[in-house]
């Protein structure tokens, strides 16, 4: 009898002292140590139900190269400083050129994730970190990828538009030693072989960043229509350049087994010079996207510049 008094009475001061103060005692407010949630475009929310409210958001963690920004706020909309106290319900929005998705603490037990955006070519692993001052969980998150943004537009400032016609790229050069010979010596050559029209896209604000780009518009860039010159004017055929590649080269209209003979004289050295003679041109833009999801949009302003072969010319030197 005596016994069982001493125990009813310790399980009496234990109840008494949980009811004073319950938060020294540790309690697994998740499931499991660690829990693994995946979120994707079709699937981008997920509501977790935390057995017990004597925790809070510690930290949000990201795996990938690119860097976010974290910005928290209360459920009424104002900024509020992260991380927040225990049992205090807030949003924290997790940001970036790349990613946009929020954690939210709704209540005591609950904390509800939702995937906006993730741009990024791979799935992106995030840890959320929760706990008390006696404990620390993990909620490992997984970010599918998802759509990405599409060309609405692109507008060229004509009023800008600047021809240089007349210029040469040197192609080629040999040197052809004939001074031994009585006889001349004749060679071919082919001023079209190496001849490629030349774009490049010039941003002056700043750093060309192509992964950023097929971050954005996917790892198959789109293409957008490029001016022709037609008669000294630009025209828009059906010419299209990758946008997001800085420089790139394309096809030109040329004949590329054209074949030129190059005499050089007896008792002669000459230095064989072959060039292409181009038009060059530069002209403003600015290029219109939006996201189909999301309906995002952004815009990226630069210069196009394109400089296409017309013609060949051969300049022979004397070579004292």
């Amino acid at each position: 009898m005596k016994k069982e008094i001493h125990k009813s009475l310790f399980l009496s001061i234990l109840i008494f002292i949980s009811g004073c103060n319950s938060d020294i005692f540790v309690e697994d407010f998740l499931p499991g140590e660690q829990m693994d949630v995946v979120l994707s475009e079709t699937d981008n929310r997920k509501e977790i139900n935390f057995k017990s409210d004597n925790w809070r958001l510690i930290d949000i963690v990201s795996f990938m190269d690119a860097p976010f920004t974290t910005r928290a706020y209360t459920l009424d909309g104002e900024p509020v400083s992260f991380p927040f106290g225990e049992k205090e319900p807030a949003t924290v929005y997790c940001l970036s050129d790349f990613i946009d998705f929020r954690v939210e603490k709704r209540g005591g037990n609950k904390l509800q994730l939702t995937l906006n955006e993730n741009l990024m070519n791979e799935d992106v692993t995030m840890l959320i970190k929760v706990g008390n001052d006696y404990k620390e969980q993990q909620i490992k998150l997984l970010l599918a990828p998802t759509s990405k943004y599409q060309i609405d537009s692109v507008v060229y400032d004509w009023e800008k538009f600047e021809i240089n016609e007349g210029a040469l790229n040197e192609m080629e050069s040999l040197v052809v030693d004939n001074k031994n010979s009585s006889s001349p010596v004749t060679l071919t050559c082919y001023p079209f072989k190496k001849s490629t029209r030349k774009i490049l896209f010039y941003n002056p604000a700043g750093y060309w960043d192509e992964q950023k780009f097929r971050r954005l518009l996917g790892a198959t860039l789109p293409e957008i229509a490029i001016p022709d010159l037609v008669d000294s004017k630009p025209v828009l055929h059906n010419t299209k350049a990758s946008f997001g590649i800085m420089e790139q080269e394309l096809e030109a209209p040329l004949d590329k087994k054209l074949s030129v003979e190059v005499t050089v004289d007896a008792y002669d050295k000459r230095k064989i010079l072959i060039f292409n003679e181009v038009e060059r041109y530069s002209v403003p833009y600015k290029v219109y996207i939006s996201n189909p999801k999301t309906g995002k949009k952004r815009f990226f302003t630069g210069e196009l510049t394109s400089s296409r072969p017309t013609d060949y010319f051969i300049l022979k030197t004397k070579v004292e």
